[in-house]
């Protein structure tokens, strides 16, 4: 089990992306606006809520006139909402340059081919460089499947827990699938901190937020909504630990971050909040523990 604690992107550190911030025109002090026309700032998508002209107060600041709707396309990646993808047909390319060493970087709910991260430091050059796969022949158990089965990109998760530790680097990612339509739900990086080791018993799932009602007369109405996962993790952690991942746990408390219960399982990865972290010494040098994440959507 490791964890990385998201670091929130700011202009500094995404010093390049080739998606474009044309959504709509961007918002223009003390400038006339009708209702509903949508502005662009600091990255987020707003709504005018009603007709006004001469207001100097920024959408971000001024509730009566503006109404949130998102981030931009460039910007959702990085919105802490895993099911609000980035998108650009012909692939994703963008440079981080986090300023600080990074250890691992992880993308999330993604429509690709492939996903390549190169870091390149300024005096050494390039000191990291690799490529996953996102197709899988997961559901090929037969000559008819192999032959026959619909052939897609059917994982939707690409950890990269090894970079070196070069803190005036810059991170390149290129997610491609050739001349088709890209999506990425989010892209984390950080330091990842390793808790213990998971063990049986790790149950997984996922929460729905679908509104399903019966009328008296058997009728099923249903209103479609998003949905998220959860992990029940069990840990084995040595007792030497436990003061220190205790800690981690309080510093985290109410930060997104990527829980990794074993890398080669991607459905043992969520992006969320923990809610319990629960340790039993059961052991005089291992301790039994219980760690509940909730995902976002």
């Amino acid at each position: 089990m490791r964890v990385i604690k998201s670091i929130d992107t700011t202009d500094a550190i995404l010093t390049s992306s080739n998606i474009a911030e044309d959504e709509h025109p961007m918002w223009v002090s003390a400038a006339s606006y009708t209702a509903l026309t949508r502005v662009i700032y600091k990255h987020k998508i707003y709504e005018a809520i009603i007709t006004h002209n001469g207001i100097t107060t920024t959408p971000d600041l001024d509730l009566t006139r503006w109404s949130t709707i998102s981030y931009t396309n460039r910007y959702k990646m990085f919105d802490n909402i895993i099911s609000n993808s980035s998108s650009r047909i012909g692939g994703i390319e963008f440079k981080l340059t986090p300023n600080q060493a990074i250890d691992s970087i992880a993308f999330l709910n993604v429509n690709a081919a492939n996903v390549r991260v190169v870091m390149t430091d300024p005096v050494l050059g390039i000191v990291y460089d690799k490529t996953q796969i996102l197709s899988s022949i997961d559901g090929v158990t037969d000559y008819f499947s192999y032959f026959f089965a619909p052939v897609g990109a059917n994982k939707n998760t690409a950890l990269f827990l090894g970079l070196p530790s070069y803190p005036t680097a810059t991170v390149t990612a290129y997610i491609s699938s050739g001349t088709a339509l890209v999506e990425v739900g989010e892209v984390v990086y950080g330091t990842q901190t390793v808790i213990g080791r998971t063990t049986y018993g790790t149950s997984i799932g996922i929460k729905s937020y679908s509104r399903k009602e019966v009328d008296e007369f058997g009728n099923v109405t249903v209103v479609k909504r998003k949905n998220s996962k959860f992990a029940e993790y069990e840990l084995d952690i040595d007792n030497y630990k436990l003061a220190e991942v205790q800690r981690f746990f309080a510093d985290i408390d109410s930060v997104p971050s990527v829980f990794i219960g074993n890398p080669e399982m991607d459905e043992l990865t969520v992006f969320g909040f923990y809610n319990d972290f629960k340790a039993t010494i059961s052991f005089p040098t291992v301790s039994k523990c219980s760690l509940r994440v909730e995902g976002l959507i």
